[in-house]
């Protein structure tokens, strides 16, 4: 955070807006009511009401319930962030334990913990208390390396039937320019307040979402807002859910950083942005710099555009996506304390720049090639979707190019990101299946993103095992190569870790565990960012359940180079499903015969077909055993409520095809 007067300092994520109001436009009713909000430690005893309350599962109480959640935030100072949070909550059963895990959003390097309070209020009316003095700092890793401190600890003693109370005070340097907050958690909650005293001397805007039909209320006067609900029932925590930013009652508290007409404040965004690409990229330099690449004379624009996007990708390399090795090389390298790259100019000496300089040099590159481009703006939708009522360019994620010959339709747009190591047309999945900012010199456009062709995210498999009749062990040896999205997120991964931590991953991604020691786990192609995912491994499991005396064995194929498809077990859904991208994956498996074994029969072929998916499997005989052949395709990308049954039953169906077991029988058995 910064300490600068009315200006905001860093930022925090923000979901779906469904209710926007802006404190200054207040209504005569409103200014009438009271915002004040007092923080104080809750009693040290349980009152008689808090003791009869008994878990309900109709009310979704059946493991714990949050009593008053409440937080006081005052930035009226425009240089500090003084927060005041106080949480009391009743535990039904262990799994409710965690209520007590507390971690509280402040770094110690950038301001003062003033007052801190926890107790655990037994049954029996004992109280324990934990000290300020067990609350330890942490760093807390985000999503594609943000990053956070938080102070920790858990409350002593927790068992059924107590009650926590606990709460704190800090002081912090500068404030968020957007902040959202959960009004809503995985536990109902029966009292919710949250008090915010925003800079006076900025445009301050407060937006409610996923508020429709709860006891939601809020109030507003000339100094600060007000929220307040009740009886607010907790939100299950679903597999493959929509993001908790898209599924819990919230809400966002910014400051919009121009004083222009609301309604004008993403066509001004855009302008500014295209503004920002068209200076970057001069026209000489760009010039030049397509005529070095002796692109393909006379062929269509798709065809030029597809050919100059791959010479950049070989010529151009991405300083954000540095393995560990170069960005080691780079810190020891004089050059990188000069200044960032400002123009093209720099970034075409350098022939290096960051993701979105090499964004904004082919947006360049397309136009002198005669298309239509536009910096495009998206989200990560793994954490949160992009929504044109919350107006900040805080939402985003990502910088991609869209492109397209002159006077088409939007249906014709590609989209691209140089430097990504992603095809010409492919973009990362967790941008795909939402909404995006389109800019241009006369405004902007929501534009969506679409998931890419399954048949372009292939995983391919080839495994063999062999059996050591005398230990009770299986070697196992498999590579995999993954086309598209496929293994796009931990080769990214990977590559940022030195190479004692990317070992460790390696080995994690061939399986290692207790059972299975790893002895082979290699990546190749990772220093070239270009090449697709490819992974080597060999292993021994070492507990096959198989030894001389057996006169039959049986062994099922699924193993560490297959992953085990979704399981859904709950018998209701209330979130719609949504996976990370449509896909193929193909295993090619030989088994061969344990010394002493011959195969003793041909499992059944089994097929699945869903308007989800498809599953087939199919084994046969062979000189030295058995060979397996797997394929299975997800071609949805999100699906509704309304259908959980059938997906459910699909995934059941392709579960129980994949316990298929393999029989071997003692040589010369009948």
């Amino acid at each position: 955070m910064r300490s600068v007067p009315c200006r905001p300092a860093s930022r925090v994520s923000t979901g779906t807006l469904l209710l926007i109001m802006a404190l200054p436009a207040m209504t005569a009713s409103y200014a009438a009511e009271k915002t004040e909000l007092q923080i104080v430690p809750g009693a040290k005893a349980m009152s008689a009401e808090e003791k009869a309350l008994a878990p309900d599962p109709a009310l979704g109480t059946q493991h714990g319930i949050l009593l008053v959640d409440e937080t006081l935030r005052d930035e009226s100072t425009g240089t500090e962030s003084n927060v005041s949070r106080h949480i009391r909550a009743k535990i039904f059963s262990n799994e409710a334990r965690s209520l007590g895990d507390i971690e509280i959003p402040f770094n110690s390097e950038n301001g003062i913990l003033k007052k801190w309070w926890g107790t655990t209020i037994l049954p029996d009316g004992t109280v324990l208390e934990l000290k300020q003095g067990d609350l330890k700092q942490q760093e807390l890793a985000r999503t594609r390396g943000d990053q956070m401190a938080v102070m920790k600890a858990s409350l002593p003693g927790i068992v059924p039937g107590s009650v926590i109370d606990y709460g704190y005070q800090f002081q912090e340097r500068g404030f968020y320019n957007t902040l959202r907050v959960d009004i809503q958690q995985t536990s109902p909650v029966i009292e919710f307040r949250y008090r915010w005293v925003p800079c006076l001397g900025l445009s301050a805007n407060y937006l409610l979402s996923h508020a429709e039909n709860l006891a939601i209320h809020p109030v507003k006067d000339q100094r600060s807002v007000l929220i307040t609900a009740a009886n607010l029932p907790g939100v299950l925590d679903e597999p493959r859910m929509p993001p908790e930013q898209e599924s819990h009652a919230s809400v966002t508290f910014f400051y919009r950083r121009t004083s222009n007409k609301p309604e004008d404040f993403w066509d001004l965004e855009s302008k500014r942005l295209t503004r920002r690409a068209q200076t970057f990229t001069k026209q000489k330099p760009i010039e030049q710099l397509v005529a070095s690449m002796n692109l393909p004379a006379g062929a269509d624009l798709k065809i030029r555009l597809k050919a100059a996007y791959d010479w950049c990708s070989a010529n151009f390399r991405n300083k954000t996506l540095r393995t560990a090795e170069e960005a080691e090389a780079d810190a020891s390298d004089e050059d990188e304390k000069s200044p960032p790259w400002q123009t093209a100019v720099d970034l075409i000496s350098a022939k290096e720049g960051t993701a979105r300089q090499l964004d904004y040099l082919f947006f360049g590159v397309a136009r002198a090639l005669g298309a239509e481009a536009n910096l495009v703006l998206a989200t990560d939708r793994t954490e949160r979707f992009f929504d044109p009522r919350l107006l900040s360019l805080e939402q985003f994620d990502w910088t991609l190019v869209a492109v397209r010959a002159p006077g088409e339709g939007d249906d014709h747009l590609i989209f691209v990101d140089l430097g990504s190591g992603l095809p010409f047309g492919e973009i990362p999945w967790w941008l795909t299946g939402s909404r995006a900012f389109m800019a241009s010199p006369a405004g902007y456009r929501v534009v969506l993103l679409h998931p890419s062709d399954p048949k372009k995210n292939i995983l391919q498999t080839k495994a063999t095992i062999s059996f050591n009749l005398e230990e009770g062990t299986a070697f196992m040896s498999w590579t995999i190569d993954g086309a598209g999205q496929q293994g796009l997120t931990g080769r990214w991964k990977l590559r940022g870790l030195g190479p004692e931590d990317r070992q460790k991953e390696l080995d994690s991604y061939c399986g290692a565990s207790g059972d299975l020691e790893v002895s082979r786990a290699e990546a190749p192609k990772l220093h070239d960012l270009r090449a697709s995912y490819h992974l080597e491994c060999e292993a021994t499991l070492m507990n096959t359940s198989l030894h001389p005396g057996l006169g039959t064995y049986s062994f099922r194929f699924m193993g560490p180079y297959t992953e085990a498809t979704p399981r859904f077990t709950a018998p209701t859904r209330t979130q719609k499903i949504i996976f990370d991208y449509p896909r193929i994956e193909t295993l090619n498996l030989d088994v061969k015969t344990p010394e002493g074994f011959v195969p003793s029969g041909v499992p059944p072929v089994a097929q699945v077909e869903s308007p989800f998916g498809k599953y087939a499997l199919f084994i046969s005989i062979t000189p030295e055993g058995y060979h397996v052949e797997r394929l299975y395709a997800l071609t949805a990308l999100v699906v509704p409520s309304t259908e959980y049954e059938p997906l459910k039953r699909f995934f059941m169906d392709v579960a129980k095809a994949d316990d298929t077991a393999l029989p071997f029988k003692r040589t010369g058995a009948p």
